[in-house]
């Protein structure tokens, strides 16, 4: 698919459940949502989503969006884990909101899973499963059974990793990729596909 998500065919219950709304709704997703996020120990509480993440002289570091909860009901509560959008991602949607009245998020034109999980994987990354026709990682020549371990700098670990990446890059940005095929590192630039 042109969706760079995964499926990892698991069908476990996920450990924590996630605070998105305002009305303190715990939820689990139906679908695969990956967002490059700041982890926090800040006191965040259902209702308050939204908030500023701001570090001790006031600068903004994020926008609060989720609260890890261990239990399954309401009365829960948060473990004390909280999760925010970087403030540079948050700068860039809101820029492209004001100017154009939409936000973009980038495409590699690829399906990932952790490479964790492919028989007789020696290193973790991100898997290129399939690669779409006509898509940004076709066009660099990206093949399928590269594995990507490190997206603009930052080290990818599992398929989640570079999902997450991906998407708070801009449709049309450039990145950096470095990718493992047949042993050997390699890096390579890529102008990003536009998410529909």
């Amino acid at each position: 698919t042109e969706d760079d998500t995964q499926d990892d065919g698991n069908d476990r219950t996920p450990p924590f459940y996630f605070d998105f709304g305002d009305e303190g709704q715990q939820t689990t997703a139906t679908e695969t949502i990956s967002i490059a996020v700041i982890q926090t120990d800040a006191a965040i509480n259902p209702g308050n989503s939204g908030g500023a993440l701001v570090d001790d002289e006031g600068a903004l570091i994020g926008i609060n969006v989720a609260i890890a909860s261990a239990g399954s009901s309401a009365e829960a509560g948060s473990i004390g884990v909280g999760f925010s959008i970087p403030s540079d991602v948050v700068q860039r949607v809101t820029d492209e909101i004001i100017a154009d009245g939409t936000a973009t998020h980038g495409l590699l034109g690829a399906s990932v899973t952790p490479a964790a999980s492919v028989e007789g994987a020696t290193i973790s990354g991100a898997y290129l499963a399939d690669i779409s026709a006509g898509g940004a990682a076709e066009g660099v020549g990206l093949q399928v059974g590269d594995i990507v371990t490190a997206f603009n700098g930052v080290p990818i670990t599992d398929a989640t990793d570079l999902t997450a990446q991906v998407r708070a890059a801009a449709g049309g940005s450039d990145a950096t990729i470095t990718f493992v095929r047949d042993g050997e590192t390699r890096t390579v630039d890529v102008t990003l596909g536009e998410l529909g």
